[in-house]
């Protein structure tokens, strides 16, 4: 009986987390406007930097990886903005807030969500950043699907909780992102630098110091958030 509570407690927490994400991503394939938005400003990005760079005189390999990882940082701010934007425009945020939900299963769920929708959105994006800066990436994928993991992972797991933050706020278009990008500095700098060694054909082993940075930062953000995220929501 002991050993069964945990196991029923556990089996709860994850519906609960996955009755989130399911919800997630049935009102996207409704809506479509969340990825959407994402896929448009992230090509945007690249057009723009791609028309605004020399490739004659500056190497693809050196400025490429750090337009990639903007395209991503702006695009994933879009989506982060509207995490809790429904929910707290229908009221249902207070709904769930009400239920009997863990707070850090709402939080984990938003989570999977968040970087799911991400990743999805980047993996496209690579064959277009390909096509445009002249640059294979597939000698090289393995490694780099490793670091956009743990770079992604990072900015969604402070970016969520910094979304649910400014979800109660009137200006969160603009408070998320002056929230946001000075807490991933460390994760955006180790993911390019990381980015371009991969690029240059170097392996991950060369780059522990870095990779240790951002996975480091990964589990720092995913416990300051499991440890006030009942705060933030309340407020």
């Amino acid at each position: 009986m002991h050993t069964g509570a945990p196991v029923i407690a556990m089996n709860r927490y994850l519906n609960q987390v996955r009755a989130i994400v399911w919800k997630d991503f049935i009102t996207e394939l409704k809506t479509r406007e969340l990825f959407s938005s994402m896929f448009i400003f992230a090509l945007l990005v690249i057009i723009i930097f791609i028309f605004s760079i020399n490739l004659s005189i500056v190497k693809a390999s050196e400025i490429g990886p750090g337009v990639m990882w903007v395209a991503f940082l702006f695009a994933g701010t879009i989506g982060l903005n509207r995490s809790f934007m429904l929910e707290k425009e229908n009221g249902c945020l207070q709904g769930l807030l009400i239920a009997p939900v863990d707070r850090t299963a709402l939080y984990f769920g938003k989570l999977i969500s968040n970087f799911s929708f991400l990743l999805i959105m980047e993996f496209l994006i690579l064959p277009i950043f390909m096509i445009f800066f002249n640059i294979d990436l597939i000698p090289h994928l393995l490694p780099l699907i490793y670091v956009i993991f743990a770079g992604t992972l990072g900015f969604c797991t402070i970016g969520t909780l910094l979304s649910s933050l400014s979800a109660n706020l009137k200006s969160r278009d603009i408070m998320l992102p002056i929230l946001l990008y000075p807490l991933i500095i460390p994760i955006i700098i180790g993911s390019v630098r990381m980015t371009s060694q991969v690029i240059a054909g170097e392996p991950l082993s060369s780059m522990t110091n870095w990779l240790s940075l951002v996975l480091c930062f990964d589990v720092i953000y995913i416990a300051v958030s499991i440890m006030i995220i009942d705060f933030v929501l309340e407020e």
